[in-house]
């Protein structure tokens, strides 16, 4: 009998399964963990994504409607409002934050010039209009937008005195001493925004709209008015601290730094730790200033069209280089705007002479007609003077009351730009910025340069020999085209607009028309934007000087300089040496 072996087969142990199950079980928690973890990643990172978007769509939204409230304003067009602070400098008992501008009376301190951006309506103190942005613009976190303005943009109620804007304003220089701009208000450097590396983006900053971000870094905002600083962030380049929630200086820095949570920390370039989330937009002077002259060109251009509306034709234009009457000049077709506070009929003024003695009368508008009065001694210097005037060597200038003297030696000038001279040797007598016509010059008194008839204030009429003269404004017969009146806004002279808008017209109105790109037009005015005074020059190959008899200080292409009425297209783009914006008045 055969026996076959029987062949044993050891089955896995429970144990073996187990281990098994166990290493199978971690590897799909490890998985699971893991998928889980990409997913949070992935989800925090889209959460940050989107919260981004929103922030920089709101900084958009909220730049947008600084501009518009500022370009809107019925008063004076380009002045932003005051940032509301923690403090309340509104004096309405209300809490700090409240969306609305603190307008302060109080002495100024720049700190006054950071704040949250105001979006309420305002109130008292701060001057009309009191509506506010409109809109409540916060972040992707749900925060608060911040605010910084330049101080040249803001109404100074301490004194009680509201900024002059216009294009000159744009090129102060770059240093804490303020100067006076023209109209007698004060300019100061701009804002400044820096780069991640504390590289200079633009220093000519009008304002900043900065975006907080969520706490970081020990900030506590659970106080009832936190500072600006548990808001804004800072950090460290070597030794070198850049911080958002200073405001020091008028000319404050601000950065456009980058969010700490995309900033590895071996990233060489910051003294760790880093905490940064603040996202910032800014405004230039120089956007704010081209949507300006764009409804400067719209009000210029409806006044001028009411006005030919009322009358079958358009003011002559006032000279080139104007600097006090802007009044219309007869039969001159291209200038800047014939505008005036005063609308003066004539302006006259008349030099006699005896012996030694000198007797100049600009009658009772005296310094409201001239700029000053100019008298120059033949031989000796004068040593002294007191009031409105001044003196160097021999020259003694008066723009109101006062008197030049040596010894018993004397010039003196009152009010009404009456003056005489007494115990003095002969000399000369100058009428500056009377914008006198030269072909009415009688007697002893003629224009310093024959034939020149662009009369700004630094081209004067002389008077001098034994006898009288007198000299005569040309009047033009034309209405006045006068700021405050139903043609034209009182703001637009107020801001010495007329600086910067060049002005042609045809009349009669079958005269050839003026092209503006392949148009024929009737009228058109230019803004002129600011002076370009660095490189790359505009079309006169230097700086432009304002007043001026040439054209190419005002305007800035070969073709808008040429004397045969012609223009560029309104659709020119601006640059560097070209920021002309034409516009067409008629039809």
């Amino acid at each position: 009998m055969i026996h076959k072996p029987r062949l044993f087969f050891k089955s896995s142990s429970p144990k073996f399964y187990q281990k098994g199950a166990v290493v199978i079980l971690m590897a799909f928690i490890i998985g699971l963990g893991a998928t889980a973890y990409l997913l949070k990643a992935f989800n925090a990172s889209n959460l940050q994504a989107e919260q981004d978007k929103k922030t920089y769509q709101t900084l958009s939204e909220a730049k947008s409607a600084l501009i518009a409230w500022a370009v809107s304003h019925p008063n004076v067009p380009g002045m932003m409002p005051w940032p509301d602070r923690n403090t309340d400098l509104d004096f309405e008992g209300d809490n700090a934050y409240d969306g609305k501008s603190d307008c302060v009376t109080t002495a100024f301190q720049s700190s006054y010039l950071l704040g949250q951006l105001p979006w309420r309506a305002q109130s008292n103190p701060c001057v009309t209009p009191h509506t506010g942005l409109g809109s409540d613009f916060r972040d992707g976190q749900g925060n608060h937008l911040w605010y910084a303005v330049s101080r040249n943009l803001v109404y100074d109620y301490e004194n009680a005195q509201a900024p002059v804007i216009n294009p000159g304003m744009i090129n102060p220089p770059h240093a804490i001493t303020p100067y006076l701009r023209q109209g007698g208000t004060e300019s100061y450097p701009w804002l400044r925004v820096l780069d991640r590396n504390g590289n200079l983006i633009s220093d000519r900053v009008a304002a900043v709209i900065i975006a907080p971000g969520n706490p970081i870094g020990g900030q506590n905002r659970s106080a009832s008015a936190p500072n600006a600083n548990e808001f804004l962030d800072s950090f460290k380049i070597g030794a070198a601290n850049y911080k958002n929630s200073d405001a020091a200086l008028v000319d404050e820095d601000f950065i456009m730094g980058d969010d700490s949570r995309n900033v590895s920390i071996n990233d060489p370039t910051f003294v760790q730790p880093y905490h940064f989330n603040d996202k910032l937009v800014y405004i230039t002077i120089d956007e704010l200033m081209t949507a300006l002259e764009k409804r400067v060109g719209e009000e210029v251009r409806n006044a001028l069209k009411r006005y030919h509306d009322a009358n079958g034709y358009y003011p002559f234009a006032a000279k080139l280089g104007s600097t006090k009457f802007y009044a219309c000049e007869t039969n001159n077709q291209t200038g800047v705007l014939p505008v005036t506070n005063t609308a003066p009929t004539s302006v006259t003024c008349s030099h006699t002479r005896a012996g030694l003695n000198v007797t100049a009368n600009c009658g009772a508008n005296g310094f409201n007609e001239v700029v000053s009065i100019f008298f120059r001694k033949t031989l000796t210097n004068f040593t002294a003077s007191n009031g409105a005037c001044t003196f160097s060597g021999r020259d003694c200038i008066c723009i109101g009351a006062g008197r030049c003297t040596r010894g018993a030696q004397i010039f003196q000038c009152d009010a009404n730009a009456n003056c005489d001279t007494a115990g003095t040797t002969s000399g000369e007598i100058r009428f500056i910025g009377g914008e006198f016509d030269a072909t009415t010059m009688l007697g002893t008194c003629n224009a310093p340069t024959a034939g020149d008839t662009c009369q700004i204030s630094a081209v004067d009429v002389r008077c001098t020999g034994i006898g009288a003269g007198s000299v005569t404004r040309n009047v033009c017969t034309d209405t006045v085209f006068n700021a405050g009146t139903s043609q034209l806004p009182a703001w637009i002279m107020n801001n010495r607009w007329q600086d910067y808008v060049f002005y042609e017209l045809t009349r009669p109105t079958n005269m050839a028309g003026i092209s503006v790109g392949n148009k024929v037009v009737g009228a058109i005015i230019a803004t002129a934007g600011r002076p370009i005074n660095s490189a790359p020059f505009s079309v006169k190959g230097s700086p432009q000087v304002r007043p001026s008899c040439d054209v190419s200080d005002y305007l800035d292409s070969a073709r808008n300089v040429s004397s045969d009425s012609d223009y560029e297209p309104t659709s020119t783009l601006g640059s560097n040496n070209y920021n002309d914006q034409t516009f067409v008045v008629e039809p």
